[in-house]
């Protein structure tokens, strides 16, 4: 049987609406902040000059407006969504940048150019469109990248979304599914606001924020973690930047050969290693066994597949036996934050009853503060020889 929840840009279409807006009053800082996501990622600015560029699902177009502004000598804005690209249109115009753009109209998986791309951008897309197989999706991405490219994707885990899923969860019990969306947007709102409030960087309307990740039934569905993507994407790919930046290599560069590289396997190591460091933006600890961060990680997945079943039978006897595991997850926590364990154990004691109190959760002191990393930015460079060699053997490409 298919799964009948309907993907990120069916949402979208089905409401006429495009939640992906963003504050960019401050054209200055909007543009700064792209920069340093470039710089994390191992990109500056002249690497773009004269190269071709497509951006698969671009949303409304804020973050396209830097790039397009490094003088690609094509940049392709590949949107499925109509209302996102009316505002393609319309941003680029008020910002006389409309010439420098191509707009394609379309899903990625109807896209069959047979255009291949220098850079190749899916940012905030793979991991959250509701498809259920990211994985076959971000292959199809890939196969867009031409030999000697890179390209760059966003992955997003358990627990680097494990604040924002608990958050999904109360939401879920506040709300009645049956009032229109604009009506659940406007009741949960004012409960949210207070968290977003503390994040210093926020530049999303938080009304966006909240149909975007706690309403759009998409926002619940697979995710894609940097390990899966990396063996998702195979030997025809290799990591080499990262945001947040984590990965290093000591080696001596006169040790990496033909044949043992590993830039993947380091990079894979490395997240386990710093994973529990996903779990809340404002904190930095030290290195941890790889099998602790992946029990940490178990529990985060059994937790949002508990909420999953929540929103499918809206049973709130879901709801102790979530609270049961955050009891346990605030014991490993407890091992390195007590912070992170204290904000759990607050979402655990709101959650009392199944019926949680909204004033309560807005006010809330340790949970309200408390988001995780989100959406990690992962560059990759697809090696010629490697890449066709793929492509012979029915990989990737």
């Amino acid at each position: 049987m298919s799964d009948p929840t309907p993907s990120l840009v069916e949402f979208y279409r089905q409401h006429g609406i495009s939640p992906v807006g963003q504050d960019i009053s401050n054209l200055e800082t909007h543009f700064t902040r792209r920069a340093a996501l470039y710089r994390h990622l191992g990109l500056l600015p002249g690497m773009f000059r004269g190269r071709s560029i497509i951006e698969i699902g671009p949303g409304s177009g804020y973050n396209s407006l830097f790039t397009a502004t490094l003088a690609p000598s094509r940049y392709v804005l590949l949107e499925g969504n109509p209302r996102g690209v009316a505002d393609i249109e319309r941003l680029f115009g008020q910002h006389g940048l409309r010439d420098r753009i191509e707009i394609v109209s379309a899903l990625v998986e109807d896209y069959d150019a047979p255009d291949r791309f220098d850079f190749v951008i899916c940012e905030g897309m793979l991991a959250l469109a509701g498809v259920p197989d990211p994985v076959a999706l971000m292959q199809r991405v890939a196969r867009l990248v031409a030999p000697g490219g890179v390209l760059v994707i966003t992955t997003i885990d358990a627990l680097s979304d494990f604040a924002e899923t608990l958050r999904r969860l109360f939401a879920q019990l506040l709300l009645d599914p049956a009032l229109p969306l604009s009506e659940q947007s406007a009741r949960l709102t004012p409960v949210f606001s207070p968290h977003l409030a503390t994040l210093a960087g926020m530049s999303r309307p938080h009304d966006d924020w909240v149909v975007d990740n706690l309403l759009n039934p998409a926002s619940i569905g697979p995710y894609l973690s940097m390990p899966e993507a990396i063996e998702g994407l195979g030997e025809a790919f290799e990591v080499f930047g990262t945001s947040p930046r984590f990965l290093t290599d000591w080696r001596w560069y006169k040790d990496i050969v033909p044949g043992a590289t590993r830039y993947n396997a380091l990079a894979v190591e490395q997240y386990w290693q710093h994973a529990h460091n996903l779990i809340d933006h404002r904190r930095l600890f030290p290195a941890r066994p790889a099998e602790g961060n992946q029990r940490l990680y178990a529990d985060a997945m059994a937790v949002r597949d508990q909420i999953r079943a929540y929103e499918t039978t809206r049973d709130r006897a879901v709801v102790a036996s979530i609270q049961a595991r955050l009891t346990d997850m605030a014991g490993m926590l407890g091992e390195f934050s007590e912070d992170i364990a204290g904000a759990v154990l607050e979402a655990r004691d709101l959650l009392a009853g199944g019926h949680p109190d909204a004033d309560a959760v807005a006010r809330a002191t340790r949970f309200g503060p408390w988001f995780g990393r989100g959406q990690q930015y992962l560059t990759l460079h697809r090696s010629g020889a490697a890449a066709e060699a793929a492509g012979h053997d029915g990989a990737v490409l």
